[in-house]
Formats: structure tokens, C-alpha cells, sequence
């Protein structure tokens, strides 16, 4: 057995589509031929069945997409058995044929054509018997196809990282190094001490004394 289904709006409101137009297919030819022979009333049994089919789907799809389909193709027999009744009666006629046109007496077996109010609910019993099994089958798909999923809250942050989310610290702290050298006024540099001058430190030499002349020997 499937487990139970989430809640699935678009096939919940397909299957809804589909009994309205199923319950529309089905009395819409009793109210168009009110008042007249019809010979269509029969289908008003199958086509509220198929409409109830689909109201169930409507409130029980969630037990499963097994028990969806299985509900879904009793339905479609229904329309299927309704529509065969609505197109089985202008067939007969064709093949059967009709009865003339008063005054001439219409052989045995033979039944009269369609009046304008039984066209009419012909019409109205196709069109929505079709609507109803398409719309239905739309409905049985959109849960086929639907894949339910963990609900999750909202995370705060994603569950994995954007690249380049991280760098090195260096590389971080280099331009900020960087800035701050340019946003810092040109100070002036202080001027090494020069070196002093190996001569200036060695003692002078010193110059030698004049030597004394001799004296002259005396004479």
C-alpha cells in the first residue's frame, strides 16, 4: 500500500473540474429537452457516477497513487458507458434508417430523427463527457509526476559553501596592510647617521720639529 500523499492542489482541483463537468454532462441533455421526447435521459445515471468517482478522488487521493488510479478508471468507465449510450442512438438511426416525414407512416423498427433539443443534449453530454475524462486523466498525472519532498524550514545559511567563501588569512590581512601604508601621510625618514670619517678620528700626525741650524764654529 502507498504511503499517504501530501496535499497536492493542482490535481485536488483537476479532479473537482472533472465531477462538475461529469454532473453537467449528465444533466444538461434532462434540461435542454425538458418538455419534449428524449431519448437521452439514460446517460444521467453513468455520468453522476463518474462525477461522484471523481469528487472521492477529490478527498481521498492522499491514500496513495494506486487507489487514485483504480478510482480514476471506474470513473472513466462511467463516461466511457455514457458516451455509448448518447452516440449508440444516432448510429441506429443511420444504419436502421428513419421514418419519413408525415404524412407517411413510418415502418416498423424504425425510429424518428433527432429533434433539435436531443441534438442540443448530444452535443452537451460529448463535449463535457470528454471535458470530464481529460480533465481527470490531467489530474492522475500531476500526482504521478509529483515528487514529494523533505519539507525543510528556511536555513539561515546554505547548506554548502560558495566558492571562494573562504581565503587564506594572509591573503586577507595584505591588503589591509597595504591600505593603511597608503592612507598614512608621507612622513620623512630620518637621515642615517653618517659615518664618520675614519680620518677624522685618527690623530693628526705630528710634523716634525724644525731642526736647530748649527751654529757657526766660532772664528
Amino acid at each position: 500500500m502507498d504511503q499517504e500523499l501530501e496535499r497536492h492542489v493542482v490535481a485536488e482541483r483537476a479532479f473537482w473540474a472533472a465531477a462538475g463537468m461529469a454532473t453537467v454532462g449528465g444533466i444538461g441533455p434532462l434540461i435542454a429537452a425538458a418538455g419534449h421526447t428524449n431519448r437521452l435521459a439514460g446517460i444521467v445515471v453513468p455520468f453522476l457516477a463518474a462525477a461522484g468517482a471523481n469528487a472521492a478522488l477529490a478527498l481521498l487521493y492522499r491514500r496513495g497513487r494506486s487507489f487514485t488510479a483504480l478510482v480514476y478508471f471506474i470513473g472513466g468507465l462511467a463516461i466511457a458507458y455514457g458516451l455509448l449510450l448518447v452516440l449508440a442512438i444516432p448510429l441506429r438511426i443511420a444504419v436502421e434508417g428513419s421514418c419519413p416525414a408525415a404524412p407517411q407512416r413510418c415502418a416498423a423498427g424504425q425510429e424518428l430523427q433527432l429533434s433539435s433539443v436531443e441534438s442540443l443534449g448530444l452535443s452537451i453530454a460529448v463535449a463535457f463527457g470528454t471535458l470530464a475524462l481529460l480533465t481527470g486523466f490531467f489530474g492522475l498525472l500531476a500526482l504521478y509526476r509529483h515528487k514529494p519532498g523533505a519539507t525543510q524550514g528556511p536555513a539561515a545559511w546554505p547548506a554548502q559553501e560558495p566558492a571562494g567563501w573562504r581565503k587564506p588569512a594572509v591573503a586577507e590581512e595584505k591588503p589591509e596592510v597595504v591600505k593603511a601604508e597608503e592612507q598614512r601621510p608621507d612622513e620623512p625618514k630620518a637621515e642615517d647617521p653618517k659615518a664618520e670619517d675614519p680620518k677624522a678620528e685618527d690623530p693628526k700626525a705630528e710634523e716634525p720639529q724644525e731642526r736647530e741650524a748649527p751654529e757657526p764654529p766660532p772664528g
